[in-house]
Protein backbone atom coordinates (compact mmCIF):
# COMPACT_ATOMS: atom_id res chain seq x y z
CA UNK A 1 0.00 0.00 0.00
CA UNK A 2 1.47 3.30 -0.86
CA UNK A 3 1.97 6.22 1.20
CA UNK A 4 -1.15 8.37 -0.59
CA UNK A 5 -3.15 5.17 -0.12
CA UNK A 6 -2.49 4.97 3.47
CA UNK A 7 -3.27 8.80 4.43
CA UNK A 8 -6.98 7.87 2.52
CA UNK A 9 -7.61 5.18 4.53
CA UNK A 10 -6.28 6.78 7.91
CA UNK A 11 -8.64 9.56 6.71
CA UNK A 12 -11.40 7.35 6.02
CA UNK A 13 -11.18 5.34 9.56
CA UNK A 14 -11.09 9.08 11.29
CA UNK A 15 -14.25 9.86 9.70
CA UNK A 16 -16.10 6.91 10.13
CA UNK A 17 -15.15 6.75 14.36
CA UNK A 18 -15.41 10.77 14.52
CA UNK A 19 -19.40 9.91 13.24
CA UNK A 20 -19.62 7.10 15.82
CA UNK A 21 -18.92 8.69 18.71
CA UNK A 22 -21.41 10.72 20.72
CA UNK A 23 -22.02 14.20 20.78
CA UNK A 24 -21.35 16.36 24.46
CA UNK A 25 -25.13 16.73 24.63
CA UNK A 26 -25.68 13.11 24.27
CA UNK A 27 -23.10 12.58 26.78
CA UNK A 28 -24.69 14.95 29.05
CA UNK A 29 -27.95 13.54 28.83
CA UNK A 30 -26.11 9.73 29.50
CA UNK A 31 -25.53 11.31 32.79
CA UNK A 32 -28.10 10.87 35.16
CA UNK A 33 -27.29 13.58 37.39
CA UNK A 34 -27.18 15.80 34.64
CA UNK A 35 -31.53 16.85 34.20
CA UNK A 36 -31.73 16.99 38.14
CA UNK A 37 -29.30 19.39 38.61
CA UNK A 38 -30.10 21.43 36.01
CA UNK A 39 -33.37 21.45 37.06
CA UNK A 40 -32.28 22.86 40.66
CA UNK A 41 -30.19 25.29 39.22
CA UNK A 42 -32.75 26.96 36.93
CA UNK A 43 -35.03 26.75 39.70
CA UNK A 44 -33.22 28.94 41.78
CA UNK A 45 -32.60 31.33 38.83
CA UNK A 46 -36.68 31.61 37.96
CA UNK A 47 -36.72 32.47 41.79
CA UNK A 48 -34.36 34.99 41.46
CA UNK A 49 -35.60 37.10 38.87
CA UNK A 50 -38.01 39.24 39.35
CA UNK A 51 -39.99 41.14 35.98
CA UNK A 52 -43.45 43.27 37.28
CA UNK A 53 -44.69 43.16 33.98
CA UNK A 54 -47.00 40.36 32.21
CA UNK A 55 -47.55 38.52 35.80
CA UNK A 56 -44.05 37.22 34.88
CA UNK A 57 -43.06 38.35 38.66
CA UNK A 58 -45.65 35.49 39.76
CA UNK A 59 -45.25 33.15 36.63
CA UNK A 60 -41.38 32.43 36.50
CA UNK A 61 -40.91 32.07 40.33
CA UNK A 62 -43.73 28.86 40.15
CA UNK A 63 -42.33 27.45 37.29
CA UNK A 64 -38.75 27.81 39.27
CA UNK A 65 -40.22 26.10 42.42
CA UNK A 66 -41.75 23.46 40.55
CA UNK A 67 -38.42 22.92 38.43
CA UNK A 68 -36.35 22.45 41.24
CA UNK A 69 -38.91 20.21 43.23
CA UNK A 70 -38.40 18.03 40.42
CA UNK A 71 -34.79 17.96 41.00
CA UNK A 72 -34.92 17.44 44.43
CA UNK A 73 -37.37 14.19 43.58
CA UNK A 74 -35.52 12.69 41.46
CA UNK A 75 -32.13 12.60 43.99
CA UNK A 76 -33.88 11.68 47.10
CA UNK A 77 -33.10 7.96 46.77
CA UNK A 78 -29.26 9.03 46.79
CA UNK A 79 -29.08 9.15 50.56
CA UNK A 80 -30.67 11.26 53.62
CA UNK A 81 -28.63 14.47 52.97
CA UNK A 82 -31.17 14.39 49.44
CA UNK A 83 -34.21 13.71 51.11
CA UNK A 84 -33.85 16.06 53.68
CA UNK A 85 -33.21 18.48 50.28
CA UNK A 86 -36.76 17.27 49.11
CA UNK A 87 -38.43 17.72 52.11
CA UNK A 88 -37.58 21.17 52.05
CA UNK A 89 -38.80 21.36 48.15
CA UNK A 90 -41.82 20.35 48.97
CA UNK A 91 -42.76 22.36 51.50
CA UNK A 92 -41.51 25.61 49.53
CA UNK A 93 -44.29 23.92 46.64
CA UNK A 94 -47.05 24.08 49.02
CA UNK A 95 -46.20 26.92 50.58
CA UNK A 96 -45.45 28.52 47.33
CA UNK A 97 -48.58 27.41 45.98
CA UNK A 98 -50.69 28.75 49.58
CA UNK A 99 -48.73 32.23 48.69
CA UNK A 100 -50.37 32.74 44.99
CA UNK A 101 -54.03 32.06 46.31
CA UNK A 102 -53.44 34.32 49.24
CA UNK A 103 -51.84 36.77 46.95
CA UNK A 104 -55.52 37.33 45.63
CA UNK A 105 -56.79 38.59 48.90
CA UNK A 106 -56.48 41.02 51.35
CA UNK A 107 -55.31 38.02 53.97
CA UNK A 108 -51.89 38.17 52.53
CA UNK A 109 -49.29 38.50 55.55
CA UNK A 110 -48.35 41.75 56.35
CA UNK A 111 -45.63 43.60 58.20
CA UNK A 112 -43.57 41.48 61.12
CA UNK A 113 -44.98 38.39 60.03
CA UNK A 114 -43.48 38.90 56.32
CA UNK A 115 -40.11 39.36 57.30
CA UNK A 116 -40.41 36.26 59.58
CA UNK A 117 -41.65 34.08 56.65
CA UNK A 118 -38.79 35.35 54.74
CA UNK A 119 -35.81 34.93 57.18
CA UNK A 120 -37.64 31.56 57.48
CA UNK A 121 -37.36 31.07 54.00
CA UNK A 122 -33.92 31.99 53.64
CA UNK A 123 -33.05 29.96 56.23
CA UNK A 124 -34.83 26.95 54.65
CA UNK A 125 -33.00 27.56 51.49
CA UNK A 126 -29.14 27.54 53.50
CA UNK A 127 -29.85 24.01 54.77
CA UNK A 128 -31.16 22.86 51.53
CA UNK A 129 -27.86 24.27 49.86
CA UNK A 130 -25.74 22.66 52.63
CA UNK A 131 -28.00 19.25 52.60
CA UNK A 132 -27.56 19.46 49.15
CA UNK A 133 -23.82 19.97 49.47
CA UNK A 134 -23.48 16.90 51.67
CA UNK A 135 -25.20 14.67 49.72
CA UNK A 136 -22.72 15.52 46.29
CA UNK A 137 -19.60 15.15 48.36
CA UNK A 138 -20.67 11.68 49.59
CA UNK A 139 -21.88 11.15 46.21
CA UNK A 140 -18.16 11.94 45.29
CA UNK A 141 -16.95 9.65 47.89
CA UNK A 142 -18.64 7.03 47.05
CA UNK A 143 -17.38 7.13 43.11
CA UNK A 144 -13.89 6.77 44.20
CA UNK A 145 -13.25 11.00 43.50
CA UNK A 146 -12.89 13.95 45.34
CA UNK A 147 -13.80 17.38 43.65
CA UNK A 148 -11.38 19.91 42.73
CA UNK A 149 -12.75 23.21 44.66
CA UNK A 150 -15.57 23.36 46.58
CA UNK A 151 -17.63 26.00 45.35
CA UNK A 152 -20.89 25.02 47.19
CA UNK A 153 -19.00 26.21 50.57
CA UNK A 154 -18.56 29.87 49.47
CA UNK A 155 -22.40 29.64 48.30
CA UNK A 156 -23.89 28.58 52.15
CA UNK A 157 -21.41 30.95 53.29
CA UNK A 158 -23.10 33.69 51.12
CA UNK A 159 -26.53 32.63 51.99
CA UNK A 160 -25.57 32.59 55.74
CA UNK A 161 -24.52 36.19 55.58
CA UNK A 162 -27.91 36.87 53.61
CA UNK A 163 -29.53 35.37 56.55
CA UNK A 164 -27.71 37.46 58.76
CA UNK A 165 -28.53 40.86 57.58
CA UNK A 166 -32.29 40.04 57.52
CA UNK A 167 -31.83 40.18 61.77
CA UNK A 168 -29.71 43.70 61.30
CA UNK A 169 -31.12 47.11 60.90
CA UNK A 170 -29.60 46.65 57.63
CA UNK A 171 -31.85 44.13 56.50
CA UNK A 172 -33.79 46.44 53.78
CA UNK A 173 -30.40 49.08 53.24
CA UNK A 174 -28.76 48.61 49.74
CA UNK A 175 -26.58 46.96 51.40
CA UNK A 176 -28.39 44.06 51.91
CA UNK A 177 -29.39 43.96 48.16
CA UNK A 178 -25.84 43.60 47.33
CA UNK A 179 -25.20 40.68 49.43
CA UNK A 180 -28.42 38.58 48.01
CA UNK A 181 -27.25 39.54 44.73
CA UNK A 182 -24.19 38.14 45.25
CA UNK A 183 -25.09 35.02 46.91
CA UNK A 184 -27.61 34.61 44.02
CA UNK A 185 -24.75 34.59 41.57
CA UNK A 186 -22.56 32.75 43.87
CA UNK A 187 -25.00 29.92 44.07
CA UNK A 188 -25.70 29.83 40.39
CA UNK A 189 -21.95 29.31 39.54
CA UNK A 190 -21.40 26.81 42.31
CA UNK A 191 -24.41 24.82 41.00
CA UNK A 192 -23.48 25.21 37.17
CA UNK A 193 -19.26 24.03 38.43
CA UNK A 194 -20.53 20.41 40.63
CA UNK A 195 -22.60 19.50 38.10
CA UNK A 196 -19.77 19.60 35.27
CA UNK A 197 -17.89 17.25 38.20
CA UNK A 198 -20.20 14.12 38.12
CA UNK A 199 -19.83 12.30 34.83
CA UNK A 200 -17.92 9.89 37.07
CA UNK A 201 -20.51 9.66 39.52
CA UNK A 202 -23.21 8.58 37.45
CA UNK A 203 -22.98 4.59 38.25
CA UNK A 204 -23.55 6.01 41.92
CA UNK A 205 -27.12 7.20 40.79
CA UNK A 206 -30.49 5.64 42.09
CA UNK A 207 -33.31 6.87 40.90
CA UNK A 208 -36.50 7.60 43.18
CA UNK A 209 -39.31 6.22 41.81
CA UNK A 210 -42.29 8.48 40.85
CA UNK A 211 -45.97 8.09 40.26
CA UNK A 212 -46.50 11.33 38.09
CA UNK A 213 -44.28 12.36 35.39
CA UNK A 214 -41.95 15.44 35.64
CA UNK A 215 -44.12 17.16 32.45
CA UNK A 216 -47.22 16.48 34.09
CA UNK A 217 -46.14 17.43 37.60
CA UNK A 218 -45.50 20.86 36.44
CA UNK A 219 -48.76 21.79 34.16
CA UNK A 220 -50.95 20.25 36.89
CA UNK A 221 -48.84 22.16 40.02
CA UNK A 222 -49.29 25.45 37.38
CA UNK A 223 -53.06 24.42 36.40
CA UNK A 224 -53.67 24.23 40.28
CA UNK A 225 -51.78 27.33 41.02
CA UNK A 226 -54.09 29.28 38.20
CA UNK A 227 -57.11 27.98 39.96
CA UNK A 228 -56.53 28.83 43.62
CA UNK A 229 -56.23 32.44 42.29
CA UNK A 230 -59.15 32.35 40.29
CA UNK A 231 -61.26 30.57 43.24
CA UNK A 232 -59.43 33.18 46.05
CA UNK A 233 -60.41 35.88 44.16
CA UNK A 234 -63.90 35.26 43.74
CA UNK A 235 -64.22 34.76 46.94
CA UNK A 236 -62.22 37.85 48.22
CA UNK A 237 -63.76 40.43 45.69
CA UNK A 238 -67.37 38.60 45.39
CA UNK A 239 -69.05 40.15 48.76
CA UNK A 240 -72.46 39.93 49.18
CA UNK A 241 -73.81 42.94 50.92
CA UNK A 242 -75.90 42.44 54.02
CA UNK A 243 -78.87 43.16 52.55
CA UNK A 244 -82.62 43.17 53.81
CA UNK A 245 -85.76 43.76 52.58
CA UNK A 246 -86.83 46.90 52.32
CA UNK A 247 -89.24 48.36 54.64
CA UNK A 248 -91.88 50.65 53.84
CA UNK A 249 -91.10 54.27 53.33
CA UNK A 250 -91.91 56.88 56.03
CA UNK A 251 -91.96 60.80 55.93
CA UNK A 252 -94.82 61.04 53.55
CA UNK A 253 -94.55 65.18 53.30
CA UNK A 254 -90.42 65.28 53.88
CA UNK A 255 -90.50 63.61 50.86
CA UNK A 256 -93.27 65.86 49.13
CA UNK A 257 -91.20 68.58 50.14
CA UNK A 258 -88.14 67.16 47.85
CA UNK A 259 -89.97 66.50 44.94
CA UNK A 260 -91.52 70.01 45.61
CA UNK A 261 -87.76 70.98 45.36
CA UNK A 262 -87.27 69.36 41.57
CA UNK A 263 -85.61 66.11 42.99
CA UNK A 264 -86.93 63.08 41.17
CA UNK A 265 -89.79 60.93 42.58
CA UNK A 266 -87.11 57.99 41.93
CA UNK A 267 -84.94 59.68 44.11
CA UNK A 268 -86.72 60.35 46.41
CA UNK A 269 -88.37 56.95 46.66
CA UNK A 270 -84.29 55.64 47.08
CA UNK A 271 -83.67 57.18 49.74
CA UNK A 272 -84.11 56.24 53.39
CA UNK A 273 -85.73 57.58 55.99
CA UNK A 274 -82.95 58.48 57.75
CA UNK A 275 -81.20 59.81 55.31
CA UNK A 276 -84.52 61.71 53.95
CA UNK A 277 -84.71 63.59 57.51
CA UNK A 278 -80.91 64.32 57.09
CA UNK A 279 -82.15 66.64 54.70
CA UNK A 280 -84.47 68.89 56.10
CA UNK A 281 -85.11 72.14 55.57
CA UNK A 282 -83.87 72.06 52.11
CA UNK A 283 -84.78 74.63 49.93
CA UNK A 284 -82.69 74.30 46.47
CA UNK A 285 -82.33 71.50 44.65
CA UNK A 286 -80.38 71.08 41.28
CA UNK A 287 -78.23 67.68 39.69
CA UNK A 288 -76.07 66.92 36.99
CA UNK A 289 -76.04 63.58 35.12
CA UNK A 290 -72.90 61.71 33.05
CA UNK A 291 -73.09 58.61 31.36
CA UNK A 292 -70.46 56.25 32.17
CA UNK A 293 -68.67 53.45 29.89
CA UNK A 294 -65.90 51.05 30.86
CA UNK A 295 -64.99 47.82 28.72
CA UNK A 296 -62.87 48.65 24.66
CA UNK A 297 -65.51 51.40 23.92
CA UNK A 298 -64.79 53.44 27.64
CA UNK A 299 -65.58 56.93 27.84
CA UNK A 300 -68.38 59.28 29.33
CA UNK A 301 -70.86 61.55 28.19
CA UNK A 302 -72.75 64.68 29.95
CA UNK A 303 -76.80 63.42 29.95
CA UNK A 304 -77.91 66.74 31.70
CA UNK A 305 -76.65 69.46 33.26
CA UNK A 306 -78.98 71.21 35.66
CA UNK A 307 -76.71 73.26 37.45
CA UNK A 308 -75.21 76.00 34.72
CA UNK A 309 -77.67 74.94 31.92
CA UNK A 310 -81.09 73.87 33.39
CA UNK A 311 -83.25 74.96 30.63
CA UNK A 312 -81.53 71.86 27.90
CA UNK A 313 -83.33 68.65 28.00
CA UNK A 314 -81.55 65.42 28.63
CA UNK A 315 -79.65 64.19 25.91
CA UNK A 316 -80.91 60.65 24.79
CA UNK A 317 -77.51 58.66 24.91
CA UNK A 318 -77.13 55.92 21.93
CA UNK A 319 -75.27 53.64 24.95
CA UNK A 320 -77.93 53.72 27.28
CA UNK A 321 -79.11 50.52 28.38
CA UNK A 322 -75.50 49.19 26.81
CA UNK A 323 -73.78 46.58 29.42
CA UNK A 324 -71.13 47.81 31.22
CA UNK A 325 -72.74 51.12 31.19
CA UNK A 326 -73.16 53.42 34.44
CA UNK A 327 -75.60 56.40 35.09
CA UNK A 328 -73.50 58.74 37.50
CA UNK A 329 -75.91 61.59 38.86
CA UNK A 330 -74.88 64.57 41.42
CA UNK A 331 -77.54 65.98 43.28
CA UNK A 332 -76.58 69.27 45.50
CA UNK A 333 -79.08 70.09 48.39
CA UNK A 334 -78.73 73.23 50.03
CA UNK A 335 -79.52 73.39 53.40
CA UNK A 336 -79.53 76.10 56.11
CA UNK A 337 -76.75 76.99 57.57
CA UNK A 338 -74.96 77.34 54.74
CA UNK A 339 -74.55 73.59 54.07
CA UNK A 340 -74.70 72.34 50.70
CA UNK A 341 -75.69 68.19 50.92
CA UNK A 342 -74.38 66.14 48.45
CA UNK A 343 -76.20 63.02 47.03
CA UNK A 344 -73.73 60.56 44.38
CA UNK A 345 -76.06 57.82 43.21
CA UNK A 346 -74.70 55.34 40.64
CA UNK A 347 -76.99 53.29 38.39
CA UNK A 348 -76.28 50.49 36.40
CA UNK A 349 -79.86 49.52 35.01
CA UNK A 350 -81.09 46.73 33.80
CA UNK A 351 -77.58 45.76 32.81
CA UNK A 352 -75.66 45.46 35.62
CA UNK A 353 -72.78 43.25 36.50
CA UNK A 354 -70.61 44.52 39.52
CA UNK A 355 -69.93 41.40 41.27
CA UNK A 356 -66.51 41.74 41.58
CA UNK A 357 -65.18 44.14 44.14
CA UNK A 358 -66.42 47.69 42.10
CA UNK A 359 -65.03 50.96 44.11
CA UNK A 360 -64.93 54.27 44.52
CA UNK A 361 -63.79 57.06 46.23
CA UNK A 362 -65.53 60.83 46.31
CA UNK A 363 -64.34 64.11 46.67
CA UNK A 364 -66.33 67.38 47.77
CA UNK A 365 -64.57 70.87 48.20
CA UNK A 366 -66.43 72.08 51.73
CA UNK A 367 -64.63 74.95 53.14
CA UNK A 368 -64.56 73.33 56.59
CA UNK A 369 -64.54 69.32 55.96
CA UNK A 370 -67.44 67.00 54.48
CA UNK A 371 -69.30 64.97 56.79
CA UNK A 372 -70.67 61.59 55.69
CA UNK A 373 -74.28 61.22 56.83
CA UNK A 374 -74.48 57.65 55.00
CA UNK A 375 -74.80 55.72 51.69
CA UNK A 376 -77.42 52.22 50.77
CA UNK A 377 -76.83 49.78 47.82
CA UNK A 378 -80.26 48.99 46.49
CA UNK A 379 -81.40 46.14 44.25
CA UNK A 380 -84.11 43.68 43.48
CA UNK A 381 -84.19 40.11 43.67
CA UNK A 382 -87.03 37.70 42.70
CA UNK A 383 -90.01 40.65 43.19
CA UNK A 384 -88.26 41.63 46.24
CA UNK A 385 -86.21 45.13 46.65
CA UNK A 386 -83.59 44.76 49.00
CA UNK A 387 -81.19 47.39 50.25
CA UNK A 388 -78.11 47.24 52.10
CA UNK A 389 -75.44 49.70 53.70
CA UNK A 390 -72.12 49.77 51.37
CA UNK A 391 -69.44 48.05 52.17
CA UNK A 392 -66.14 49.33 53.81
CA UNK A 393 -67.73 52.94 53.83
CA UNK A 394 -65.41 55.72 54.74
CA UNK A 395 -64.38 58.99 55.71
CA UNK A 396 -60.81 59.38 56.07
CA UNK A 397 -57.64 59.87 55.22
CA UNK A 398 -56.21 57.60 52.04
CA UNK A 399 -53.05 56.76 51.06
CA UNK A 400 -53.01 55.91 47.21
CA UNK A 401 -50.06 55.84 44.96
CA UNK A 402 -49.98 55.22 40.82
CA UNK A 403 -46.63 55.13 38.19
CA UNK A 404 -47.03 58.64 37.45
CA UNK A 405 -47.89 60.65 40.64
CA UNK A 406 -46.27 57.96 43.41
CA UNK A 407 -47.80 58.06 46.79
CA UNK A 408 -50.15 60.39 47.90
CA UNK A 409 -52.62 61.11 50.82
CA UNK A 410 -55.91 62.79 50.93
CA UNK A 411 -58.79 62.89 52.94
CA UNK A 412 -62.20 61.62 50.92
CA UNK A 413 -65.03 59.05 50.98
CA UNK A 414 -64.26 55.56 49.85
CA UNK A 415 -66.24 52.41 49.48
CA UNK A 416 -66.83 49.58 47.35
CA UNK A 417 -69.94 48.28 45.59
CA UNK A 418 -70.71 44.12 45.53
CA UNK A 419 -74.15 42.61 44.34
CA UNK A 420 -75.71 39.21 44.89
CA UNK A 421 -75.53 36.95 41.62
CA UNK A 422 -79.13 37.81 39.70
CA UNK A 423 -79.54 40.86 41.27
CA UNK A 424 -81.78 43.25 38.85
CA UNK A 425 -81.75 47.10 39.13
CA UNK A 426 -78.32 47.70 40.46
CA UNK A 427 -77.74 50.98 42.17
CA UNK A 428 -76.72 52.78 44.96
CA UNK A 429 -76.19 56.46 46.82
CA UNK A 430 -73.81 58.05 48.94
CA UNK A 431 -74.98 61.22 50.78
CA UNK A 432 -72.66 63.65 52.48
CA UNK A 433 -72.93 67.34 53.80
CA UNK A 434 -70.26 69.93 52.85
CA UNK A 435 -70.04 72.73 55.58
CA UNK A 436 -69.34 76.29 53.29
CA UNK A 437 -67.95 79.68 54.30
CA UNK A 438 -70.76 82.54 53.70
CA UNK A 439 -69.29 84.12 50.71
CA UNK A 440 -68.22 80.84 49.06
CA UNK A 441 -70.18 81.18 45.20
CA UNK A 442 -68.81 77.94 43.30
CA UNK A 443 -67.57 74.22 44.20
CA UNK A 444 -67.35 71.12 42.50
CA UNK A 445 -67.08 67.58 43.42
CA UNK A 446 -65.82 64.52 41.90
CA UNK A 447 -66.30 60.69 42.28
CA UNK A 448 -63.86 58.44 40.67
CA UNK A 449 -65.03 54.87 40.18
CA UNK A 450 -63.61 51.75 39.24
CA UNK A 451 -65.85 48.59 37.83
CA UNK A 452 -64.03 45.06 37.83
CA UNK A 453 -65.43 43.38 35.01
CA UNK A 454 -63.72 40.26 35.86
CA UNK A 455 -62.79 38.93 39.41
CA UNK A 456 -58.86 38.39 39.07
CA UNK A 457 -57.15 41.41 40.52
CA UNK A 458 -53.58 39.96 41.01
CA UNK A 459 -52.09 41.09 43.25
CA UNK A 460 -55.13 42.19 45.66
CA UNK A 461 -56.08 45.95 45.99
CA UNK A 462 -58.05 47.50 48.25
CA UNK A 463 -60.72 49.86 47.08
CA UNK A 464 -58.85 53.27 47.41
CA UNK A 465 -56.00 51.05 45.41
CA UNK A 466 -58.48 50.10 42.75
CA UNK A 467 -59.73 53.62 42.09
CA UNK A 468 -55.71 55.01 42.08
CA UNK A 469 -54.85 56.01 38.38
CA UNK A 470 -55.94 57.50 35.53
CA UNK A 471 -59.54 56.67 33.52
CA UNK A 472 -59.12 54.06 31.14
CA UNK A 473 -61.61 51.15 30.25
CA UNK A 474 -61.80 49.86 34.73
CA UNK A 475 -62.01 53.52 35.73
CA UNK A 476 -63.75 56.64 35.04
CA UNK A 477 -64.67 59.79 36.30
CA UNK A 478 -68.30 61.96 37.08
CA UNK A 479 -66.94 65.92 37.91
CA UNK A 480 -69.72 68.25 38.51
CA UNK A 481 -70.22 71.63 39.64
CA UNK A 482 -73.00 73.94 41.57
CA UNK A 483 -73.82 77.35 42.71
CA UNK A 484 -74.52 78.01 46.52
CA UNK A 485 -77.15 80.94 47.21
CA UNK A 486 -74.45 83.38 47.62
CA UNK A 487 -73.66 82.63 43.33
CA UNK A 488 -76.99 82.55 42.38
CA UNK A 489 -77.43 86.43 44.10
CA UNK A 490 -74.35 87.61 42.10
CA UNK A 491 -75.06 86.34 39.12
CA UNK A 492 -78.88 87.90 39.09
CA UNK A 493 -77.25 91.20 40.24
CA UNK A 494 -74.83 90.68 37.04
CA UNK A 495 -78.20 90.06 35.10
CA UNK A 496 -79.87 93.26 36.64
CA UNK A 497 -77.15 95.51 35.41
Amino acid sequence: MTGPERDELDLLIEEQAGAALPSEDALESVNPWYTPMLYITWGLILNGITLHFLYLQYLLPTLGTVLSYLGFRSLRGNGKAFRLAWVISLAELIWHGSYMALAATPWLPQGDLVYGLAAAATAARLIQLLALRSGLHAVMRKAGTEPQSDPLKSAAIWQAAVLALAFTPLAHSTLAGVVGVIAFIVIVRALFRFSGGLERAGYCFEAAPVCISGGKMAWGYLLCCVLAVVGSSMLANHLPPDAAVRPENGLAGERQALQALGMPAETVDDLSDAHVKALEGAFHFSYSQDLLRFGSDYGSENIYDGTNTPEKPPVVSAYAGKPDTMLATSSYIELPGYRVAVLVQFDWGQTGTAYWGDAFTMVGDGDRGNELVGGALLYEKDGQRYTAPIPRLDNGMVTVSDWMMGERTSQMISGSVSYPFGAERQRGYVLYIMQMDTDRAYGGTLMNYYHARQPVVLPYRGPAERVAGWTGENMQQHYSNFRTEEGRRWEAEQAAQ
